[in-house]
């Protein structure tokens, strides 16, 4: 499979479904055809497409109980097809996890219309979910930025090249932002084992790390320590 969006065509009409996998290929779409349900089911667990067009009546089952099982395991969206017109069978179609429901026959410009409207939302949703994780995973004090996933904090976009240590000590520092914590509570926290008296290596770290971030020079933030060995992170 290629980058183009993957969309599986479940359909029991061989003739059907050449047709619709014909124009969603010419629409800029992968398409591949399965002609039952358990076909489709093992091509959707080995090959996560990104959409289904999906027949309600298939010959060893039925459209629904698929899209109940696809919606287990993630949220593609599916389009339904049918050829019956009962009242309940939207309903049906849509409570059991379908975004769209299309009565044979149809224009193959709305089946297009309908897949390209819900491979949008889909990305959108999914750039949304990303961007959360992002901001979850990130802290941003003004011009600095801790990236904690990566240990890398950056000062205006500049990577200031801390080591582990350097960075466990700033994201500690930062975290309880206006606080004033004691050198042996940030080397318990970052070495794990108490201090035991050697108070130069912590002010060794953050004396390097104030260098690296240049933030005795610049800056909306400062590092501020006192005479009794304590560190404290501000906003200017």
């Amino acid at each position: 499979m290629g980058n183009k969006p993957l969309v599986l065509v479940v359909e029991d009409d061989e003739e059907m479904a050449r047709l619709n996998a014909r124009f969603l290929r010419h629409s800029g779409y992968d398409a591949v055809i399965a002609h039952s349900a358990k076909e489709a089911l093992a091509f959707a667990a080995s090959h996560a497409p990104d959409l289904l067009v999906l027949d309600i009546q298939l010959p060893d089952g039925d459209g629904l109980s698929i899209c109940e099982e696809i919606r287990r395991s993630g949220a593609t969206p599916v389009v339904f097809l049918t050829g019956r017109k009962e009242p309940g069978d939207k309903a049906a179609g849509l409570d059991a996890g379908g975004d769209y429901y299309l009565t044979k026959p149809f224009a193959m410009e709305e089946l297009i219309a309908v897949v390209q409207r819900l491979l949008h939302r889909e990305a959108q949703t999914r750039a949304r979910i990303e961007q959360a994780v992002q901001e979850a995973s990130t802290i941003t004090r003004g011009a600095l930025t801790l990236h904690i996933a990566h240990n890398k904090a950056t000062v205006n976009g500049r990577d200031a090249g801390l080591s582990p240590k350097e960075f466990a000590i700033l994201l500690m520092l930062v975290q309880q932002e206006g606080k004033v914590l004691t050198a042996e509570a940030i080397y318990e926290s970052v070495w794990g084992a108490p201090m035991a008296g050697d108070s130069g290596t912590i002010r060794q770290h953050i004396s390097r790390m104030k260098k690296k971030l240049g933030e005795e020079t610049k800056g909306d933030f400062a590092i501020l320590n006192d005479y009794g060995g304590s560190y404290t992170f501000i906003m200017k």
